[in-house]
């Protein structure tokens, strides 16, 4: 009788030492790997202060006037751009970005399902009252990093104030209860001032050739800090939500970048072109006036200097760069 309880006490000793072993040797073969930083995560660098003492530039002008004539259909088209970070529809899924329907009105880094939003969203929300109004929305629109610096929305803001009011009221119209917007414009607005003097004719702009003459890659890699979030730029990087651009400059438009999957509009762009400095400037300046229904979701630099910058660093991350041009007497 011991003999045989000894062989059951041993066989259960076995199982429980290859059960032990069997949970050690799973978990190490499926053991995750933390990540060490949030992917979408963009490190801005911190801008400059004004020289001379001036006081930061002020944000947008008010919206109110453009609302009254703004087109919810012009505004949906706009927002195209939007979609790969965000979805539209009522109880859609969060991505990137938070779910915006019924966002007019909303609280301001609060709810969309649990959305995780910056902390510097979250800070920004009690300055300005907490909710989204149409002021509120119409500086986030213009600049997102200048309404809440170092939030995590990446898109560089638009510039058009018309585009901001029509995508305002593309984004009321997603309601079950549409905010009140203005029906006319003010009498003050809809006139000019007889007494306004005429405006001064702006100095000529430096041509491409001229400024990337002077271009400074340094600075051109700060820009591109912005785009680390959808591209890499190391050799035989991997494609993410947009390619790879290693080699970039001179390589045909919309082809290879190992099999990225590229849209339509920029096939049709770029059909038998290359990414010449004219046309990564014009890309560079606003991806959807350079390929109306392109996937690029940014709105591009508005300064042809950083644009230049931004070219001269892309154009050293090649194996062969193209020759940039000289400046005069060099």
């Amino acid at each position: 009788m011991s003999f045989e309880m000894n062989k059951i006490a041993g066989a259960i000793l076995v199982a429980m030492i290859v059960a032990m072993v069997s949970g050690i040797i799973a978990s190490k073969l499926v053991e995750p790997i933390p990540l060490k930083k949030n992917v979408y995560e963009v490190a801005i660098a911190p801008e400059a202060a004004p020289s001379g003492g001036q006081a930061a530039p002020a944000g947008p002008a008010p919206i109110e006037p453009l609302l009254a004539s703004a087109s919810i259909e012009a505004g949906k088209a706009h927002t195209a751009v939007c979609q790969t970070c965000h979805t539209f529809d009522k109880g859609g899924p969060n991505k990137i970005g938070p779910n915006l329907y019924g966002i007019v009105g909303s609280k301001i880094a609060e709810g969309r399902g649990g959305f995780e939003f910056s902390d510097a969203l979250k800070s920004k929300a009690k300055e300005v009252g907490g909710v989204w109004t149409v002021d509120n929305l119409n500086a986030w629109l213009a600049n997102p990093q200048h309404f809440a610096s170092g939030t995590k929305m990446t898109f560089a803001g638009d510039s058009k104030a018309k585009d901001r009011a029509d995508v305002i009221a593309y984004l009321n119209s997603l309601s079950d209860h549409p905010q009140p917007l203005p029906t006319k414009v003010p009498a003050q607005a809809a006139a000019p001032k007889a007494a306004a003097a005429a405006p001064k004719a702006a100095p000529a702009a430096a041509s491409l050739d001229a400024l990337l003459a002077t271009a400074n890659v340094a600075d051109g890699k700060t820009h591109a800090i912005i785009c680390t979030t959808c591209h890499t730029f190391d050799k035989g990087g991997p494609n993410r939500i947009g390619p790879n651009l290693y080699g970039v400059v001179g390589s045909p438009i919309a082809e290879s970048r190992n099999g990225y999957d590229f849209s339509d509009a920029l096939k049709a762009k770029g059909k038998g072109q290359t990414w010449t400095f004219a046309n990564l400037d014009a890309w560079l300046a606003n991806p959807q006036d350079f390929a109306h229904g392109t996937k690029m979701t940014f709105a591009g630099f508005p300064k042809a200097k950083d644009r230049a910058d931004l070219i001269a660093y892309l154009d050293t991350l090649s194996d062969h760069p193209v020759p940039l041009p000289k400046a005069p007497g060099k």
